[in-house]
C-alpha cells in the first residue's frame, strides 16, 4: 500500500499554513534525518510538484497544523514562542480565519497539503497534465506511508518501511478558528 490515512478537501482560500511537526523540508519515514520537530510556516503554493507527479509534501509528526485564509499583513510569521505556548500560539492565529486540525494520541500522523488529488498526481504522466483545482485544497493525514524507496533509480523501499496490511490507528481533531458565529458572540 502507499499509504494509509484520509484525504480531506477545505476551501481554495485557506492557502496559508503553519504546523509543528517535522521539518522544515518535506519528509518521509525514510527520509527524515535532517528533518527536526519545530513550528514552520508556508504557503500551499510553496509545495513543488516533481516533473513526474508523485507524492510530495509530506511532513512526519505532525502535532498540529493551521490552514488559514492571508491578510492584509503578508506572509504569516512564526511567533516567538515564550513560556506560555498556548498565549503564544493563540497570538499567532488570533486574527486568522480557518481551519485546525490536530493529533489527538500518542501516535502522531503525517501530513501534505496539495492542490491536487491523489488520483490526479497517479493519472499524470508529466507534470503539464497537472492543473492546479483553484476551489479546494487537499489535505492528506496518514497513520501509515510507504518510504521513498521505489526501485525506478535505485533500490525498492525497505522492509521496516514499507505498509503492509494490518491495523493502523489514526486519531486527531479539526476545529474551525477564527470565525464569528451567533453562538460565540453572545
Amino acid at each position: 500500500l502507499p499509504r494509509v490515512g484520509l484525504e480531506l478537501e477545505i476551501p481554495s482560500k485557506l492557502n496559508e499554513m503553519m504546523f509543528f511537526a517535522d521539518g522544515p523540508h518535506e519528509n518521509y519515514s525514510d527520509r527524515s534525518y535532517s528533518a527536526h520537530a519545530g513550528v514552520y510556516e508556508g504557503s500551499v503554493s510553496d509545495s513543488s510538484t516533481y516533473v513526474a507527479p508523485q507524492e510530495q509534501g509530506n511532513r512526519i509528526n505532525m502535532r498540529w497544523l493551521v490552514l488559514a485564509e492571508p491578510d492584509e499583513k503578508g506572509r504569516w510569521q512564526v511567533p516567538k514562542f515564550d513560556e506560555d505556548l498556548k498565549h503564544s500560539f493563540r497570538g499567532a492565529v488570533a486574527d486568522k480565519q480557518g481551519v485546525m486540525i490536530a493529533a489527538s494520541s500518542q501516535e502522531l500522523p503525517q501530513f501534505s497539503v496539495s492542490r491536487h488529488t491523489d488520483i490526479t498526481l497517479f493519472s499524470a504522466r508529466h507534470v503539464n497534465e497537472l492543473k492546479d483545482d483553484q476551489e479546494r485544497i487537499f489535505v492528506r493525514i496518514d497513520a501509515a506511508q510507504r518510504g521513498l524507496g521505489s526501485g525506478s533509480c535505485g533500490p525498492q523501499t525497505l522492509e521496516q518501511y514499507k505498509v503492509n496490511g494490518g491495523r493502523y490507528s489514526l486519531s486527531f481533531s479539526v476545529k474551525a478558528c477564527g470565525y464569528v458565529t451567533s453562538s460565540n458572540t453572545e
